[in-house]
């Protein structure tokens, strides 16, 4: 064996023994009190030096059921990124971004109120279980903070313990202020809400609104207990649905795509009685109440709702804001970042341009509220094109 690699062994083994000598000389007090738990008490009985606070947690029996919540949180958007395959923290640290994507920015928010306390974070990790609960401060897995929020509008985000995700789960940009006529080479690619705007749209609030309508909501966000929790992280039934992926802490209405997807109706039936899956699609099989993309299909809503987006811009090049001498967005679909000098982008394009960013970067296709979501795609949809049929539009 080489001297290199006994060196590295012996550094190793004297690491491993001062860890081991820190635990088994550390003392703990939390709560609740893991003696409460028989089986830990006599589990750890006579074992010297192992704090048996500690065992409700870490113990072969723990009050807690962390391994299991960990199995689902790694199946997470929280803990993959956007496109389930790569965590996001290295590369969403800096310009306030770090405030919900880092652990420790997170924390820092909390604490001071402010996304860019620091215009970075030094050594920055993926949230995860301790960025949502501090059991080693509060001896249980209570939330950091259930405070209610205050939306970029001003409007206010009370759903108790989903407040804490509304702390990120919402707009960046009050679209009252920021939309108007805007020279086309102004016009960013970033232009718009943000990708979170979840609590907004629970809420019915936060897209640009046209001053000669009316908006209501659905009855989620008045009948749904618990809000975003209630639904995304109830459980499937029986062994996980035989899936990790869905409800608890991996936060997963749905997986996978197409006949490929499965979906987890289990929070939906307790008012949407039988509600299931449509075939072939990774859609619920509730039904729309009219034809509201005036496609001439009376389909799904979450089907018609896409439909309505699709008329803005979709894969054929045929949307709305697709058209024309520097459209918006390209025949693929992608945004387009080149303009000509004096061209004007109108209020409405702007309204347009807002609009379908904030209900598509939602990914719900209008479950969050699917009344707030048809009429503004509605009345987005008129405005850049006069002979569009709202009379479908809901009350």
């Amino acid at each position: 064996m080489k001297p290199a690699t006994v060196s590295l062994i012996g550094l190793g083994l004297f690491a491993a023994a001062l860890l081991l000598a820190m635990i088994l000389g550390s003392s703990v007090n939390v709560s609740p009190d893991a003696t409460s738990n028989p089986s830990q008490a006599s589990l750890h009985e006579g074992v010297e030096g192992f704090p048996a606070d500690c065992a409700s947690c870490h113990g072969d029996r723990p009050d807690y059921a962390l391994a299991g919540a960990r199995t689902q949180y790694v199946e997470s958007g929280h803990f993959l990124g956007f496109d389930l395959e790569t965590p996001h923290a290295y590369y969403a640290n800096g310009g306030g971004c770090q405030s919900c994507h880092t652990h420790e920015g997170f924390l820092e928010f909390l604490d001071t109120g402010q996304r860019e306390a620091t215009p970075y974070i030094e050594w920055p990790s993926q949230p995860g279980c301790f960025t949502c609960h501090e059991p080693h401060e509060t001896g249980d897995f209570s939330l950091r903070t259930t405070a209610a929020v205050s939306l970029i509008n001003d409007r206010t985000f009370d759903e108790g313990a989903s407040n804490l995700c509304a702390n990120c789960h919402q707009s960046r940009t009050d679209a009252m202020t920021a939309v108007k006529a805007t020279p086309a080479n102004q016009v960013r690619s970033y232009f718009g809400p943000h990708y979170g705007v979840q609590s907004n749209l629970y809420l019915g609030t936060g897209a640009y609104e046209f001053s000669d309508k009316a908006y209501s909501s659905s009855q989620h966000r008045f009948v749904v207990e618990e809000a975003c929790i209630g639904c995304h992280m109830a459980l499937p039934e029986g062994r996980y649905s035989l899936t990790a992926a869905l409800g608890g802490h991996s936060f997963n209405i749905g997986i996978g795509e197409a006949e490929h997807s499965q979906l987890n109706p289990t929070s939906c039936a307790n008012c949407h009685e039988g509600i299931g899956q449509l075939p072939g699609t990774r859609l619920f099989d509730s039904p729309a109440n009219d034809d509201w993309d005036n496609d001439g299909n009376l389909e799904v809503a979450q089907a018609e709702f896409r439909g309505l987006l699709e008329r803005l811009v979709n894969e054929n090049g045929s949307g709305l804001l697709q058209q024309g001498e520097a459209p918006l967005f390209t025949n693929t679909g992608e945004f387009n970042t080149r303009a000509p000098e004096g061209l004007m982008r109108t209020e409405a394009e702007m309204a347009a341009l807002f609009n379908y960013k904030f209900m598509s970067s939602d990914r719900s296709l209008g479950l969050h509220n699917m009344v707030y979501g048809v009429q503004i795609l509605q009345d987005t949809i008129a405005a850049l094109d006069p002979t569009f049929d709202t009379s479908t539009r809901p009350r």
